[in-house]
């Protein structure tokens, strides 16, 4: 494996870890907050959304890599739908 394959490789173990653990952390928050209506608790979800959005969209460009697409290319679930 070249130098870039294994960086990639590493780099995308790193990054599914780290939304399973956002993942969980939201979720331990959430109840956290229903159960004791504890502010810092929301602030918390919001911070762990905010870095899942940034995880997901780097999932996405390693998405496009593997499948030999352009870096800016939408996810294949964007690509036929439309906004006004």
């Amino acid at each position: 494996m070249t130098y870039e394959q294994e960086f990639l490789k590493a780099f995308e173990e790193w990054l599914n870890t780290q939304v399973m653990v956002n993942e969980m952390a939201k979720k331990e928050s959430e109840k956290v907050f229903e159960t004791y209506k504890d502010e810092k608790a929301k602030e918390a979800i919001i911070r762990y959304e905010s870095r899942l959005d940034a995880y997901q969209f780097l999932q996405g460009k390693l998405a496009n890599y593997h499948q030999g697409k352009d870096f800016h290319a939408l996810p294949d679930h964007l690509s036929s739908e439309r906004y006004y």
